[in-house]
């Protein structure tokens, strides 16, 4: 039978052990048995974890060891914190799996807190959805997303076929809270032939053929082999030639 009730109280864990310097301090609380088959249990618990240090801890994750009486390993858990600034308390879930009688706890580092930037979850999303997302120059999936931004200036950049780019400035700071990017996509208004070496030709598309893809830019009319065309988009036009066009307005960022 496994003995728990020595942890019916918190057990305070810090790290590193002999106390010095302390980064990370984990109160666990009492753990709750959920399985027990041929003297294996498994348990879950909740732990306070506290950034003690003065420093911002971006990821970290320790293996929490139960020793028995005779300092033998008998049972292995699992802690980790993200994103926890300095000062800072986090509720973390704690899983164990106990093979025998334990009498106290001990806290091994997995992954120590590097000096790689704590970074903020930001919500991303455009009007309409779908469109393809640029962080810094650099492909970052489809809206809606969230994703982790470090602190400083970042450009975010989207695309989606039908409608004008847009990009929006996101400047993070230091331990900001988590937040959100919104941008509403204006149509196009012209046309837009793309060609198969990348090319991008936008204005008003006169014909499409079998043989070939008219298009007049600025003014000047140039023709295209249809096999040379990749696709053509087709622009959002006015209802009417006296209806008023709708007015634009620039993309909206909210942080």
């Amino acid at each position: 039978m496994l003995c728990v009730a020595a942890f019916a109280a918190d057990t305070v864990l810090t790290w590193p052990a002999d106390g010095k310097d302390p980064v990370v301090r984990f109160t666990v609380g009492k753990l709750r048995q959920i399985s027990s088959v041929s003297g294996q249990t498994d348990y879950l618990g909740e732990a306070l974890a506290e950034n003690v240090g003065g420093k911002a801890i971006p990821a970290a994750s320790f293996y929490l060891y139960l020793i028995d009486k005779n300092g033998k390993r008998v049972g292995e858990g699992y802690m980790e914190v993200t994103n926890l600034a300095a000062g800072q308390k986090a509720k973390v879930p704690v899983s164990v799996h106990a093979m025998g009688a334990y009498v106290k706890m001990e806290l091994q580092p997995q992954h120590l807190p590097s000096d790689e930037p704590m970074k903020v979850k930001m919500s991303v999303t455009t009007v309409p959805s779908g469109a393809s997302v640029k962080v810094n120059g650099q492909e970052s999936g489809v809206t809606p997303q969230v994703m982790s931004l470090a602190a400083g200036k970042h450009t975010l950049e989207f695309s989606k076929e039908g409608y004008a780019k847009a990009s929006a400035p996101v400047e993070i700071a230091e331990n900001a809270m988590p937040g959100a990017v919104n941008v509403d996509l204006e149509p196009l208004s012209l046309d837009t032939v793309v060609l198969r070496d990348g090319t991008e030709l936008a204005g008003n598309v006169t014909s499409v053929t079998a043989t070939g893809v008219s298009i007049t830019v600025k003014g000047k009319p140039a023709k295209f082999e249809r096999a040379k065309v990749a696709r053509v988009v087709f622009g959002v036009k006015p209802a009417s030639a006296t209806a008023k066009p709708a007015k634009k307005s620039p993309a909206k960022a909210k942080k």
